[in-house]
């Protein structure tokens, strides 16, 4: 990333009073910016760490954070939110992690034997904290753990030139769309808020408005106040946004009942999972400048992307110059050219080229002019409209030593939550099933608990196609008998 440094010290020289963040009423130049992580950076140069984890809100603290770890080269793990207690743990527990950033309302989170005071932040140490792997760590600037389709999340390893690559290549791509102020709506965890709306505004000279996530909207991981979203929007007035395909149809509901609101918008940029195209061009209609994306961690976050200048509805963008994208005899897409390293703990560290092609697990095609088209999924993940990847039968397991079920099958592709389709166990009634629903979803991160179900008409079997002929579920076919009972219970 020596490119955005070298840019953030010459605006440092050439305009020391421009804003660079912005969070309530408070301001950071571009010179109090630099001189923050260089602040930070010493101190954290003083540990000898190697390897630290970032466990905030999003905040102003959060980026230097970033930023002050990034030029010291430590390999720098965000830990969401979001992350259940157990998904914590592991993280902490693969990766060797050492040390936690934090601030002081989220230390009770982790077990430390001693804290260091550092400027509006605590640096913890953890309790019997493992030595980290050096050899797994070599060459890594960031790992970003997926929410884990099956609880237990994975470190993909990102190089300084994985993160360049793909900040240079957005920036290019909007460029010319006038935008200089930019507000961070998606958790600063998540890998497109981090490069995209970070990494990309401060290239580009831009200002970055971050707020905590309950001035956003956010109230958990799958909650949103849509009229607190509102309220900042318009205080913030940004150029900018990152959305989520449920946050999208938060924001044209909201256009709709107040068509004056959001004008100060130009570019607004969906991803973390597949939007409808009447829903875009619903957005399009309301003069709303939205447009879709499509990228993945593994390969530093976007691929491609729509944009004023070119944009093809249906699909999910062109190709952006920096990745290669092939599609396999079978549908999926491939991306080369944008790898990650690897998977933390199975990383081939004497052959870096190992990893230069990512299958997606993604089916689509491209056209002639370079445009994506996403179809659908090689396997059953669901990816909620929070951009949440869960696996129907990790969750589906946790329920089915329930006495009181017989049968479940999981759905919530591009839903706000997940949902049930229940065959009751003999002389179980719905208030036996909804307590161990309750049970089940305590042990459970929030964006995978089931939050509404319906019981089935009759049990899946092989004779109604609702099974196979080895006792597997038909999601298809469970899902076309049942579709207007769960699209009901999401109305």
């Amino acid at each position: 990333m020596k490119t955005l440094f070298q840019k953030l010290n010459k605006r440092a020289q050439h305009y020391p009073q421009k804003t660079a963040l912005v969070s309530g009423e408070h301001i950071i130049t571009n010179r109090q910016l630099l001189a923050r992580i260089e602040e930070l950076s010493l101190q954290l140069k003083a540990t000898k760490l190697t390897c630290l984890a970032l466990y905030m809100d999003n905040s102003i603290e959060w980026i230097i954070a970033d930023l002050a770890a990034m030029q010291l080269g430590i390999t720098l793990i965000p830990i969401p939110l979001f992350f259940s207690e157990q998904q914590r743990q592991h993280l902490i527990n693969d990766a060797g992690i050492q040390a936690v950033l934090t601030q002081a309302p989220l230390s009770d989170k982790f077990n430390f034997s001693r804290q260091q005071a550092l400027p509006h932040m605590q640096l913890l140490i953890l309790e019997n904290a493992p030595q980290p792997n050096a050899q797994q760590l070599r060459g890594v600037a960031k790992i970003t753990y997926t929410s884990g389709s099956t609880g237990q999340p994975k470190g993909v390893c990102l190089s300084a030139d994985n993160l360049d690559q793909v900040t240079q290549a957005l920036a290019a791509g909007i460029s010319d769309l006038g935008i200089s102020h930019h507000l961070c709506v998606m958790p600063l965890a998540t890998l497109l808020e981090n490069i995209a709306g970070v990494y990309v505004p401060l290239l580009m000279g831009s200002s970055i408005q971050v707020e905590a996530l309950s001035k956003v909207g956010f109230t958990d991981s799958s909650g949103f106040d849509e009229q607190q979203f509102m309220k900042c929007v318009e205080h913030s007035q940004p150029h900018s946004v990152i959305l989520l395909p449920q946050l999208l149809t938060s924001l044209i509901a909201l256009k709709q009942q107040h068509p004056n609101r959001f004008n100060s918008l130009k570019f607004a940029a969906v991803g973390g999972g597949k939007s409808a195209q009447s829903t875009l061009e619903l957005a399009h209609e309301l003069a709303l400048p939205v447009y879709e994306g499509y990228g993945l961690s593994e390969c530093a976050s976007v691929v491609s992307l729509n944009n004023p200048s070119h944009n093809r509805p249906g699909s999910v963008g062109k190709v952006l110059p920096h990745a290669g994208v092939r599609i396999s005899e079978e549908g999926e897409i491939i991306v080369s050219g944008q790898a990650m390293l690897g998977y933390f703990g199975q990383r081939d560290v004497s052959c870096e080229s190992c990893h230069k092609e990512i299958h997606t697990g993604d089916l689509g095609n491209l056209d002639d002019d370079g445009f994506l088209y996403i179809s659908g999924r090689k396997k059953n993940l669901i990816v909620s409209s929070f951009g949440r990847n869960i696996s129907p039968e990790w969750v589906e397991s946790e329920l089915q030593q329930a006495s009181q079920i017989a049968q479940l099958a999981i759905f919530g592709d591009a839903k706000p939550w997940l949902s049930a389709v229940i065959t009751p166990a003999e002389n179980s009634s719905e208030a036996h099933i909804e307590r161990v629903i309750q049970r089940c979803n305590q042990d459970l991160p929030d964006y995978a608990q089931i939050k509404s179900w319906c019981l089935t008409s009759q049990a899946f079997s092989a004779a109604n196609q609702q099974l196979t002929e080895n006792g597997r579920l038909r999601r298809d076919v469970i899902y076309s008998h049942y579709e207007n009972r769960l699209n009901a219970l999401y109305a």
